[in-house]
């Protein structure tokens, strides 16, 4: 046989991953892995170790949205045991549970949107939907716990061991971040700024008004919600057992939420394809969660983990659907489909059910995906569609078109709801095409403050730009791969900066020279590769027309790339090893992460700020950093925050906006500084915080409103707005309105 043929031929395996040869007993690997994660932690936290361990409690409360979605996810995959993306693939019982955990989420998701839209939201009613969920998912998780505990254990092999104690640094890094409060890691991400001004704020105000429609004042209460939603859940058994003003289950439960939903993408990405080794599937794995972006995403409340975990799956699924004959375990040799396989020759047949289910499976998956993130529906529907139109399924890709549309329906619904008018029915996908679809609430001038501030910088016009963009947010972009210059600059920098000058060979990234290789050795395997690498193109494109050109936005284009390595490492065994010891480079990185970021590695060093691991912010007191009296802010006083438009942690009646939405306070002070301050008063507000530099930084960047200055704000002195004379952070200053503060 030529070595053109061998390299085309599929590994041999077993549909369970049953080796022979192997020497470890799968549940020592696993103590191993127990062991060096703990250990990894260890070394990353010293004696802050128990603070972590007690912080990660809280993964409790995640658990119990997460257990019932994955048991009445089980109900829902039934329909799927006999259909071939299930009983092909190499881990049928693995995938399933995968896919019926994401389902189960993508189920309570909703389900939580219409007991919002009905003002359902407290006295216990989402628990008891969750109780609802068990119950109807518990016989057949029954049912399926007894098919897996009799199956005796796998056996692995010595650089499948090596892969599982790699990624114990990746995730011990994942774990000890996600032990961060919002707001207080991560500083490429504003630290944390977006779960601060939504994604953690929306659902805190939903509970609080009993409702889901969109805030006045915060115009990404019109996004989608998905996972804000379980975010939601997870808070409303929170404030079931604690007092309504503590946020301390929603913010850590809800990380540890994303942190569940990460993992879960990390199995997913390397059980759902099938076709390839066990090794080659760890180490997909291993490269996703190896990447730093995957880390600052799952560590924080974002919804990216949630599009991510959708998105996977429905590639998986058309891919499967694409290659019928060259992943069909009818056509394998019986031999290499392992014992208890009999008859699956005959039921691999194809069937016209088989296709109908699968166009309904991909469709409700990426409607779930777009309803976590809009971005999804470029950088996951697209592909989806150039795949099926490469395979001319015209009629699949109509059925899942309309299926996913159908899925996100419902945030459309709402949408329109809230910014219907007598002139429009309401845009569907409000603030995107406000110019087109109808604005809103919004002027003419808001409406280009968001799309300025949502498209490229000018700098970056043209192709030119926008391919060196995204040359600098990918190949040289350290949270995507480090390169030799992130290892040299670790300990010197302490905001972990490039400095200008540094030569690009310095900051290419270690794992782009895993992923280029990758590519072109992964055409050997054929068709399923080039497919791939259509995905690729596709998202490529997508993130060069279709967003802002930041680095965390391409994260998606990672799932194609790890599978071309799994393929890749498939098709030369030999690359598997040199791509090991690449992936070990970069999961050490993983692990020194928290150095710059937090002072962390080998115990807590000396730093400017307090270490505010396992604990929450009493804001503002905390905020500002500062001596205000204790109980001056309580949940009845009513604070207004000018330029600061996150208020996640702020105790009491927050009045405030983004800097997309109408600003109340500019609108008085554009009528003089008395009607401002007399405004403030007789709308009861008690303390104006300003925070010049905010406002100055949002000037800059998103063209604040010039009408709203230090001066502007101290000009209303002299009708009862009297400046306090707390010490706090540079740039605030705190403001009592008349006489109706303390």
């Amino acid at each position: 046989m030529t070595r053109k043929k061998l390299l085309r031929m599929p590994p041999a395996h077993s549909p369970r991953g049953v080796r022979t040869g192997g020497w470890s007993p799968v549940f020592i690997a696993a103590a191993l892995a127990l062991v060096a994660l703990v250990g990894v932690m260890l070394i990353i936290t010293g004696p802050l170790i128990p603070v972590v361990l007690a912080t990660l409690c809280n993964m409790v409360w995640a658990l119990t949205v997460f257990v019932p979605a994955a048991m009445f996810g089980l109900l829902l995959t039934r329909p799927l045991v006999k259909h071939p993306l299930v009983y092909t693939n190499d881990f049928p019982r693995a995938y399933r549970l995968i896919l019926a955990a994401a389902l189960g989420l993508g189920f309570e998701s909703l389900a939580t949107l219409g007991l919002g839209w009905l003002h359902l939201l407290s006295h216990g009613i989402p628990a008891l939907m969750l109780l609802i969920l068990a119950a109807a998912g518990y016989p057949t998780g029954r049912d399926f716990l007894k098919d897996v505990i009799p199956k005796p254990p796998d056996r692995l092999t010595p650089s499948e061991i090596i892969l599982l104690l790699l990624m114990a640094l990746p995730v011990a890094t994942l774990l000890v971040a996600a032990c961060f409060p919002a707001g207080s890691l991560w500083h490429t991400e504003g630290n944390g700024y977006d779960v601060l001004e939504y994604h953690l704020q929306l659902p805190k105000q939903y509970l609080a008004s009993n409702n889901i429609m969109p805030v006045v004042g915060n115009i990404y209460s019109y996004l989608p919600l998905n996972i804000e939603m379980l975010y939601m859940l997870v808070g409303s058994l929170g404030k079931m057992a604690l007092p309504p003003a503590d946020l301390y289950e929603l913010v850590y439960a809800s990380q540890m939420l994303n942190v569940l939903i990460t993992l879960l993408t990390a199995a997913a990405i390397a059980i759902a394809v099938p076709g390839i080794s066990r090794r080659s599937r760890l180490l997909a794995a291993l490269a996703y969660l190896a990447i730093p972006w995957t880390l600052v995403t799952g560590s924080l409340a974002y919804n990216d983990g949630g599009a991510c975990l959708f998105g996977v799956l429905a590639l998986a699924t058309v891919l499967h659907a694409s290659w019928p004959r060259a992943l069909a375990v009818g056509e394998r040799p019986q031999s290499e489909c392992g014992a208890g396989t009999a008859g699956i020759a005959e039921r691999a047949k194809p069937r016209l059910s088989d296709g109908v289910i699968t166009c309904l499976l991909t469709g409700i998956l990426l409607g779930l995906a777009v309803g976590c993130k809009m971005t999804a529906g470029v950088m996951f529907a697209l592909p989806v569609a150039a795949i099926l139109l490469a395979n001319r399924h015209w009629k699949k890709l109509l059925i899942t078109s309309l299926v996913a549309l159908a899925l996100y329906s419902p945030w459309m619904i709402r949408s329109m709801a809230a910014t219907h008018t007598s002139q429009s029915l309401g845009n569907p996908v409000f603030p995107l095409f406000a110019q087109t679809l109808g604005t809103d609430h919004w002027t003419t001038r808001l409406a280009n403050r968001f799309d300025r501030g949502h498209r490229p910088p000018a700098r970056l016009a043209g192709l030119t730009g926008h391919l060196r963009a995204l040359a600098k947010q990918s190949l040289l972009d350290r949270q995507w791969s480090p390169g030799a210059a992130a290892f040299a600059e670790l300990f010197d920098k302490p905001r972990f900066t490039t400095p200008p000058g540094t030569p690009w060979i310095a900051r290419l990234g270690i794992l782009w020279l895993v992923f280029f290789p990758a590519a072109l050795v992964a055409l050997l395997r054929g068709r399923i590769a080039l497919m791939m690498l259509l995905v690729l193109f596709v998202q490529v494109l997508a993130w060069l027309t279709c967003t802002q050109l930041e680095a965390r936005f391409l994260l998606p284009a990672a799932v194609p790339l790890v599978w071309l390595t799994a393929l890749a490492a498939d098709a030369i065994g030999g690359l598997s090893r040199l791509f090991m010891g690449m992936l070990a480079l970069q999961a050490l990185f993983c692990g020194l992460l928290l150095w710059p970021e937090a002072h962390l590695f080998f115990g807590p060093q000396p730093a400017n700020r307090a270490l505010a691991l396992g604990r929450i912010f009493l804001l503002p007191e905390d905020w500002i950093d500062q001596d205000i009296p204790p109980g001056t802010f309580t949940p009845t006083t009513t604070i207004y925050l000018e330029g600061y438009s996150a208020p996640l942690y702020v105790r009491g009646n927050v009045i405030y906006s983004t800097v997309f939405d109408r600003n109340p306070l500019a609108q008085q002070l554009r009528k003089g500084p008395q009607t401002a301050a007399h405004w403030l008063i007789t709308h009861r507000v008690n303390y104006l915080i300003f925070d010049s530099m905010e406002v100055a930084r949002l000037r800059r960047t998103y063209g604040f409103d010039r009408v709203v200055t230090p001066a502007a704000i101290a000009a209303m002195e002299p009708f009862g707005i009297i400046p306090m004379p707390w010490k706090t952070t540079p740039g605030i200053t705190i403001y009592r309105c008349g006489d109706m503060g303390p």
